[in-house]
């Protein structure tokens, strides 16, 4: 009798072990995921500046192609980053663990055939909405479409059938990270701006527009570059998906062939969807603010303004990547898989340890960020047509920007601990909140005071300080996990004091580059900025070793090791 119960526990304890098992080398993953979103990143922020030298810095033709992508661009980061990918990977935990790999395939493969379905029909009604929306605010007389509506409505209606090559790839990407796989999921987020990039570059090689400084160009030749670039977007999402395929099938995650019955099956998958809306509302707020601000202030802000503001965010957006997002895209299985066995005490360290890992990158880049936007905005957009008054916007709206990469980051992974306890209605009344407070600010700092960019930059830092602020005491509180690591705050404050180091360093060693020069440009401010990101990263690094930050001789272990290895 005692042998069949014991037999019986290690039949039940399999698939918990199972489902955490499978989630080994968290750290590794963390780097590679890292590593592939800095690739990501690095393009994007290449197509950025491509698009700012071919288009110039008033260009109305590229105010309306970044504006209108920021609607398919937002479905991707809410369901690349989280939403309903996050869905599918709590519903495929709990499959996965209650009735094994096929019942979590079953689930799967029900719920990209919902998808399917039910993003061609938001697709075509969002498409048949922009048709018909007019170019004018019927209430307040604003010109929400900006100053050229022809060109938003048209690169809108081109763009937005991306919204379900993203969706289907994203559903993907969400499983296979269920099942430990990072690696296919991360390079298919790479192929969009890869193809972008090289496709912009090889038009303007063909166009003679390489080399050319500034070129002035018709709107119809801006309207024609941007038309192509449209059609690139699509053919990046079909390839999005093929990409993953081997990876699917490896994983037993096939798309084809026989599959388990799955009981109630579309309503399983419904659940998924129904389950993404308040997971899309309360993990991603500061993307759906960012959102907001680029409608805002392609209403709001003269021409070129839309662009500047954009090409900010790019910038602010490669760190938080980078960091932020990607450490919480990595822990999040372990964390659900936590929460679903109610593992509280390891759920609350994980947390902790991650939030500390961020801020010790996080913050010497916030502060790099503050000390050296010029400098990074004259390095990467003052080319070709992109001139002084573009780069002194991004420069402000980047200053301001800079400041969310901690607060995002944080806010992001305490709401990924709400949702892996099943708690999903405070994230939401924290959006809720955050949405509106940045809607209110947004209005009072730019069209009341009549601040730029960096208006718009500011009512975001403000909303996602307020959404940490909303969140954190829940952890111990709501959620009832134990108390925290003692050491956190105070630990976060030793770093605080390294970055505001590396920060001054940073910016004395641009100056020092900057004297007696009356305009760093092209090979010479590259070597500058460089020279100062590296001096900043090393005043950091030995703050950090002075004041004794554990992070650091974790790092400093790793690193050493891994060469006495080699």
């Amino acid at each position: 009798m005692d042998s069949v119960a014991a037999g019986a526990d290690t039949v039940a304890a399999a698939p918990g072990a199972a489902i955490v098992g499978r989630h080994t080398g968290l750290v590794r993953r963390t780097v590679l995921v890292s590593l592939l979103t800095l690739a990501s990143r690095v393009l994007g922020m290449l197509r950025e500046t491509g698009c700012s030298a071919l288009f110039g810095d008033s260009s109305r033709v590229l105010d309306a192609l970044v504006t209108a992508w920021r609607v398919p661009n937002l479905f991707r980061r809410l369901l690349g980053e989280g939403a309903l990918s996050t869905a599918l990977q709590n519903g495929m935990t709990e499959a996965d663990h209650d009735g094994g790999n096929e019942r979590g395939r079953a689930l799967f493969l029900a719920t990209v055939k919902l998808a399917v379905l039910v993003l061609i029909g938001v697709c075509a009604l969002m498409m048949g909405l922009v048709a018909l929306l007019p170019d004018v605010d019927p209430l307040f007389g604003s010109a929400w479409l900006g100053s050229d509506p022809a060109a938003m409505r048209e690169l809108s209606l081109r763009l937005l059938p991306f919204v379900v090559f993203v969706c289907v790839s994203a559903l993907m990407s969400g499983a296979l990270q269920v099942r430990g796989e990072f690696l296919s999921s991360n390079v298919a987020s790479i192929l969009l701006n890869a193809v972008w990039v090289g496709l912009m570059g090889w038009l303007a090689w063909r166009w003679g527009w390489i080399g050319a400084g500034a070129v002035e160009h018709t709107r119809e030749q801006e309207m024609h570059l941007a038309r192509i670039l449209s059609w690139a977007a699509l053919a990046a999402g079909v390839l999005q998906i093929a990409v993953q395929l081997p990876a699917l099938k490896r994983h037993g995650l096939w798309l084809f062939g026989a599959v388990e019955r799955l009981p109630h099956a579309w309503a399983s998958a419904w659940a998924v969807f129904k389950q993404s809306a308040p997971l899309a509302f309360g993990a991603a707020i500061y993307q759906i603010n960012v959102t907001i601000d680029g409608f805002m202030a392609q209403a709001m802000l003269s021409d070129g303004g839309a662009t500047a503001l954009n090409n900010a965010t790019r910038v602010q957006q490669l760190p938080m990547g980078l960091l932020a997002v990607a450490a919480t895209s990595a822990v999040f299985p372990l964390l659900r898989a936590h929460g679903h066995l109610r593992q509280l005490d390891a759920l609350r360290k994980l947390h902790d340890q991650t939030q500390l890992g961020v801020l010790f990158l996080a913050l010497p880049a916030t502060f790099g960020l503050v000390a050296l936007a010029e400098p990074i905005a004259v390095v990467l957009f003052r080319h070709g047509s992109y001139g002084d008054a573009g780069v002194e916007r991004v420069a402000a709206a980047l200053r301001v920007l800079a400041l969310v990469v901690v607060p995002a980051g944080m806010q992001g992974l305490a709401t990924r601990c709400y949702f892996a306890l099943g708690d999903l209605r405070t994230p939401v009344r924290v959006s809720c909140v955050a949405l509106v407070l940045n809607t209110v600010l947004n209005i009072v700092f730019v069209g009341v005071l009549d601040m730029d960019g960096d208006g718009f930059a500011l009512a975001t830092v403000t909303a996602s300080f307020a959404s940490v602020a909303l969140l954190w005491p829940g952890l111990g509180g709501r959620l009832g996990l134990p108390r925290g690591l003692e050491e956190l705050w105070p630990r976060a404050a030793r770093m605080c004091i390294a970055a505001l180091a590396a920060g001054a360093a940073g910016r004395g060693a641009w100056e020092l580059c900057e004297r007696g020069e009356q305009r760093l440009a092209g090979l010479a401010a590259l070597a500058a900025l460089g020279l100062a990101i590296a001096a900043g990263a090393a005043v950091y690094f030995a703050a950090c070793r002075a004041l004794r930050i554990p992070e650091w001789n974790a790092l400093w272990t790793r690193v050493t090791r891994r060469f006495r290895g080699a």
